[in-house]
């Protein structure tokens, strides 16, 4: 199961160097692959976290098509732009993507939509979520390790 959340904003960042800049103005400890330009991502984007895996899936969408597929949503206005974060059931990639999306979110003054909850947050609670689950991160990968150990 793949779980989608969106960053509609008026303006796309220039350069995955623009966004790590952001990521690293949150003071998020995620680095952001650079060997593909900002525009041409689609599909994994891989990102680290002190070592580990955190990437996630990442795509430019159209913002008009995501505000018109759910009309249940107050999106407050009409966004120009939407970048997309796809991720499985991987907690650090969970994190990963939440940390990039709301990083970007505030980069370009626009929101995160959480496709599943139906949310719509504004940059700073969108960071507040990272920051808990960067401070959850410890707890959760030593769950998966004991449930994960040979019994």
């Amino acid at each position: 199961m793949s779980i989608e959340i969106f960053v509609l904003s008026d303006r796309r960042l220039n350069s995955i160097q623009e966004w790590q800049s952001a990521i690293d103005n949150e003071g998020f400890n995620l680095k952001l692959d650079r060997s593909r330009p900002i525009a041409e991502l689609r599909g994994y984007l891989p990102a680290k976290c002190k070592g580990s895996e955190a990437g996630f899936e990442c795509d430019h969408f159209d913002a008009a098509e995501i505000m018109e597929e759910t009309p249940d949503i107050d999106f407050d206005r009409p966004w120009k732009q939407c970048l997309a974060f796809r991720f499985g059931g991987d907690f650090m990639a969970l994190w990963g993507a939440t940390a990039a999306a709301a990083a970007y979110a505030r980069a370009t003054d626009g929101v995160v939509y959480d496709g599943e909850s139906g949310e719509i947050l504004a940059p700073e609670r969108a960071v507040k979520q990272a920051r808990d689950l960067e401070k959850s991160i410890p707890e959760m990968l030593a769950l998966v390790n004991r449930l994960a150990a040979p019994k």
